[in-house]
């Protein structure tokens, strides 16, 4: 029995490290392939024989390529998700947070059938939306500025959801014994269900962290203007340029683009997955 216990534990621990192999497989070729020098990128080979940081280079001070000069406005792309990521994951959480709390711990007619419609959006594809979306921010003139890539995303009714969900293992007894002080509904919920809900809050910015910064196709369809790419449509326009192909520097700014997605997961690791299984169960 002790045999076969051992042997099913090695052929699990097997299986697992080759889907870890093939699943980090493409994350190693892409970062090889940044350090390859022109000469190496269609050698084949996994690993450069020279490494070199002029991909990286090329980022930042451009292309020279005989008498032509590719410029690559790498880091305003850089710097527009940069904003748009921050400014999005601060009023989602706040207005997530207000909203489920709403849910969570007050009582009004229609609050079932109110939570039910929201839930019910969750289910429209975001194909549905996109034509609607588009006309209305085209009549507002709001296409190609920070407005229509932040505004659509800063209610999300998976977050409402998740946070609500959490909201309601907190004692409500310590809500009314700050209310019996004097505390009003706001007080409450910044000085007591806001830092008691920190796991939630945690998870549910990894969540938008990674769909903002990520987001390609709302990005695709109401930027026009190169000054307002997100990294996403930069990377995509970086393939071919001036009729030249940049796989090289292409790869080189996904490598860098990767980076703030990895580390926001391993520095929050530990509270997304208390935030995920903390309000699965009610006291």
């Amino acid at each position: 029995m002790a045999r076969r216990r051992k042997i099913l534990a090695y052929g699990i621990g097997g299986f697992l490290v080759l889907f870890a192999i093939l699943y980090l497989f493409p994350y190693i070729w892409m970062l090889s392939m940044s350090l390859k020098p022109d000469a190496e990128i269609y050698s084949g080979k996994i690993f450069p024989e020279n490494a070199s940081l002029e991909q990286y280079q090329r980022l930042f001070y451009g292309y020279q390529f005989k008498d032509i000069t590719l410029e690559i406005e790498y880091p305003t792309y850089y710097k527009n998700t940069a904003i748009i990521t921050v400014i999005s994951l601060v009023l989602v959480l706040f207005l997530d947070a207000l909203a489920a709390y709403g849910f969570a711990k007050f009582e009004f007619r229609g609050k079932t059938v109110l939570f039910w419609l929201m839930i019910g959006t969750m289910m429209l594809p975001i194909y549905a939306t996109l034509i609607p979306s588009f006309w209305l921010f085209s009549k507002l003139k709001l296409i190609n500025t920070y407005y229509a890539l932040i505004l659509p995303g800063v209610v999300d009714a998976y977050g409402i959801f998740l946070l609500k969900q959490y909201m309601e293992t907190i004692p409500s007894e310590l809500l009314d014994s700050a209310k019996v002080d004097g505390a009003g509904a706001f007080r409450r919920f910044w000085q007591i269900v806001v830092p008691l809900s920190r796991p939630a809050l945690g998870t549910l910015a990894v969540f938008r962290f990674l769909f903002v910064w990520n987001d390609y196709l709302w990005p695709l369809v109401v930027i026009r203007k190169e000054e307002m790419y997100t990294l996403t449509i930069g990377i995509a326009n970086m393939e071919l340029r001036q009729g030249m192909i940049v796989w090289g520097s292409q790869m080189a700014a996904s490598v860098l683009a990767t980076l703030p997605v990895i580390l926001i997961v391993l520095f929050m690791q530990r509270q997304f997955l208390r935030g995920l299984t903390a309000g699965a169960f009610k006291a």
